[in-house]
């Protein structure tokens, strides 16, 4: 598989404390990288290292197959947005999106008029961004990160702030810079659920480490859908399904029984269960979430 961004054995120090603990990070080439986890597991710092906006204390870090560092090249082929965005506030949205298409060697106004767009920022492309709310000022740094039409967009808790209109045509826009531009994106969350709907491959980080990697088909493989059902004799109800031919099931100390085997539907199985005199309180389908694996994964940890 091609990577456009490995990282080995990363450190990080702050005095004494070990931010980053031989973190090892592997970002494939046009993926939607969710690195999730809490607020203090490292994603931030983790992020700027591989902007090279901090230096590392151990390990490497490669992006784009280089190894020599971030230079220039690497740069303009980029676009981020790392905790709090700053502007100039003297100045208005649009003035601030052509300083900084000039910066990058990438004046395009109509370029710029496409970004204003795509966040929802046209009619107040004029206003000072001292007078932005946080949400606007959220939008207007993703339109910033997407200007030069990157092919890493690095991205860190992008949806802090915006309301759930906004949060959804965001996510809309990455996967279109996704498909349309094979834009490789890592975006940090602590917001699971959001991570279920946009990414391909998920990193789960606790305690300044990555403790899984894996895409987010195999997570889903993992996590079995299952049925759940309720009944009064848990022992009759594993002898019953033994002797229709179903092994996959294990039975749960709470008077639930769960079954992976969804060769038949819950209507077969209430109908089995009560047929043989069982009491049947409850059966439903059930798919494991995000968050519930990311928890069963850190809990481990």
């Amino acid at each position: 598989m091609e990577y456009c961004i490995v990282g080995k054995n990363i450190e990080k120090l702050y005095g004494a404390k070990k931010v980053l603990n031989n973190v090892d990070i592997h970002v494939p080439m046009n993926s939607i990288y969710g690195l999730i986890g809490p607020n203090d597991a490292g994603k931030s710092t983790l992020l700027k290292c591989i902007m090279n906006l901090i230096h590392i204390d151990g390990g490497n870090i490669k992006v784009f197959d280089n190894t020599s560092g971030m230079g220039k090249h690497e740069l303009n082929r980029i676009g981020s947005l790392i905790e709090y965005p700053y502007f100039y506030d003297d100045l208005t949205g649009m003035e601030n999106l052509l300083i900084h298409s000039k910066y990058m060697g990438y004046y395009d106004k109509k370029r710029i008029d496409e970004v204003l767009d795509e966040v929802d920022l046209t009619k107040d492309a004029e206003k000072k961004t001292a007078n932005y709310s946080m949400g606007m000022r959220q939008r207007l740094a993703i339109a910033r990160a997407i200007l030069i039409k990157p092919e890493l967009l690095i991205l860190d808790e992008p949806i802090n702030a915006l309301d759930p209109d906004g949060i959804k045509k965001m996510r809309e826009l990455f996967k279109l810079l996704n498909e349309k531009w094979d834009t490789t994106i890592i975006i940090s969350s602590h917001i699971l659920s959001e991570m279920e709907y946009l990414a391909s491959d998920i990193g789960i980080m606790s305690n300044g480490k990555i403790i899984k990697e894996k895409p987010l088909k195999e997570i889903y493989k993992e996590n079995k859908d299952k049925i759940v059902a309720r009944v009064d004799d848990l022992s009759k109800a594993a002898i019953i399904l033994e002797e229709r031919g179903v092994q996959d099931f294990k039975v749960i100390d709470d008077g639930q029984i769960h079954i992976f085997d969804l060769t038949h539907d819950t209507s077969y199985f209430a109908e089995l269960f009560v047929q043989n005199g069982l009491k049947l309180y409850q059966i439903d389908i059930v798919k494991k979430t995000l968050e519930e694996y990311f928890f069963e994964v850190a809990g481990k940890n």
